[in-house]
């Protein structure tokens, strides 16, 4: 009866992406993604995965707490860094032929990171598209637990949005904060990282998938 749902669809292609940045800022002339890691997935197996690292030519420093919180590896980096063509190349192709593009807080921080990448290889009309796809794991869990959950005959993109904007004291929905209040087994010393991030976030949504209707 409820086969149609994305739960019990293993045909859907689901992309989980992360980015580590510079700083917190969200525009092109003080940021930019250093890290971005994504998981292909379809039903509950990770199929495929990139751990891409990305070399700008910029002036523009990690701040101190970035570097601090993502234990940022100027050699790591050098070693494995690829030109910001070759990444927004790769992460593109990822984007655009998957069915969903799934992470935690895009809709408040990632997908900028995106229009910058987009923007750099003037394919604006392509990154247009993307916030359709999204399911932000963030907002998706504020629903379910400030008791308003996502319903199929809402617009999705809309609910996210307003449940993004949603606020509530003390209501906590950090990828740590809902691994640990669900006992998730997961290594959260090594968490920034964006690959590891991913590794909970699929953890995460999981068991979000089960309590909404998409």
């Amino acid at each position: 009866m409820d086969e149609h749902l994305l739960r019990y669809d293993k045909s859907k292609e689901l992309v989980f992406i992360d980015c580590e940045t510079m700083n917190l800022c969200l525009n092109r002339c003080n940021n930019v993604p250093w890290q971005i890691a994504m998981l292909k997935v379809n039903g509950d197996k990770i199929v495929d995965s990139r751990d891409i690292y990305i070399k700008w030519d910029t002036d523009i420093k990690i701040s101190k707490e970035a570097a601090d919180i993502t234990r940022f590896n100027p050699k790591k980096l050098e070693e494995k860094g690829v030109s910001p063509k070759s990444a927004f190349e790769e992460v593109e192709k990822w984007l655009s032929s998957c069915d969903y593009i799934v992470g935690h807080n895009l809709l408040g921080f990632d997908v900028y990171l995106f229009r910058i990448l987009y923007k750099e290889f003037n394919k604006v009309d392509l990154y247009r598209k993307l916030p359709r796809k999204i399911i932000d794991t963030f907002s998706i869990a504020k629903g379910i637990k400030l008791g308003l959950p996502y319903s199929s005959d809402e617009d999705l993109l809309a609910y996210q949005y307003k449940i993004y904007h949603t606020r509530k004291k003390g209501l906590k929905a950090s990828l740590t904060a809902l691994g640990k209040e669900n006992k998730i087994e997961h290594d959260y010393q090594r968490l920034h990282d964006a690959l590891v991030d991913l590794e909970l976030n699929l953890k995460i949504w999981n068991i979000l998938k089960w309590q909404i209707e998409i």
